[in-house]
Formats: C-alpha cells, structure tokens, sequence
C-alpha cells in the first residue's frame, strides 16, 4: 500500500511503524475471508482491509477519529483469524493497536460509552469479578425486560447456571499413545 506521510510524522515512532505495517498490505482481500465480522456484518469497512484505511487515513490525515471511524475500529476482536491468511505478512493487530491508540487520544466517548468499557475492564480479566457478574445477572433475568438495550442484551447472554460454567485450570493430561508433541488447548475467551 501507498502511503504518503510527512518526514516530520514519519519522526514519530508510532507513525513510523504504522507506515511500516501499512506498506505490506497489497489489497489482496484474502483477510476478509477469515474476518468473523466482516462475515458477519458483511461491511467492508468491518473487514480488516476496510479498518487498514481507516486507520491509514487517520493517521495520514493527522485528524481525529470520526463516529465511523471509532465504529469499525471498535468492532474489530482483535483475533488473529486475518493474519492467518495473509500472504504478504501484514501486523494487523499492531496496526489496530496504533488505531486504538489514536483513537483514545482524539474521540472524547459518551458518558455511557465509557461506563461500559470501564465495567468490562474491571470484570473480563479478573475470574473472581467474572463470577461475581455471572451470579449477578442470574439474579436480575428475571426483570431483563426492564434493562437498557445494551444491559439487557449482556444478561441475556449470561448463563443461566453459572455453576455449571466451572472454570478448566491450567493443567497437564498424559497422551493416549505414544507422545509426539505438546499442545495448548484454550478453554475459551474468558
């Protein structure tokens, strides 16, 4: 991809490896094929090539992040299913992080907005706070109908036994056969 910084953004480290990253990506398209919410939603710009201009023209630009812009960004999971498929070897998930980055220096986000983030920053990477959401929101199901949109949806999707949710430690199991290899198996998520 063609990028057109300045030498004066080009000092900054950051810009710098934007520029880097961005220069790898050919407009191959294969990224889209893996990407769950560009199959999903079917958006280009919910696709990782979409997000690539984005970011490339924020940056470029040196102009806040629009609504649309926070949008796509903000839809992206941040798995790596794109890189997978990628021939020309593009950092995806150091591009966004550089995406991110200047987002949260440049979109001020609605009081709402920023409750959530900091509820689910609080919650997803603590087991105990997890467990603790998960009790909770089996307690107020039954008036879910009553919830905002958004709070409805989230103990909608709770589970309705949290005691069957039982979180898998880390763990070592002996092979059935004959050992070959050492595998990780993710449990999930979170």
């Amino acid at each position: 991809m063609q990028t057109s910084f300045s030498l004066a953004q080009l000092n900054d480290p950051n810009i710098a490896d934007a520029n880097d990253i961005l220069r790898y990506c050919v407009h191959c398209g294969f990224c889209a094929a893996t990407c769950p919410t560009h199959a999903l939603l079917g958006d280009e710009l919910d696709g990782p090539r979409g997000r690539i201009y984005l970011i490339k023209d924020m940056l470029e630009q040196d102009r806040p992040a629009s609504d649309t812009d926070v949008l796509h960004i903000d839809r992206c999971l941040s798995c790596p299913s794109c890189m997978t498929t990628c021939p020309s070897g593009v950092n995806y998930m150091h591009l966004v992080g550089h995406g991110r980055r200047h987002i949260a220096a440049t979109y001020h986000r609605g009081l709402v907005d920023r409750f959530y983030r900091s509820v689910f920053g609080w919650v997803l990477p603590d087991r105990q706070h997890f467990k603790l959401a998960q009790r909770l929101a089996s307690f107020v199901r039954p008036i879910a109908v009553f919830l905002p949109g958004r709070l409805r949806k989230m103990v909608r999707l709770a589970s309705k036994r949290h005691k069957e949710n039982k979180v898998v430690t880390p763990d070592a199991f002996k092979a059935a056969t004959n050992q070959k290899y050492r595998v990780a198996l993710l449990t999930g998520c979170v």
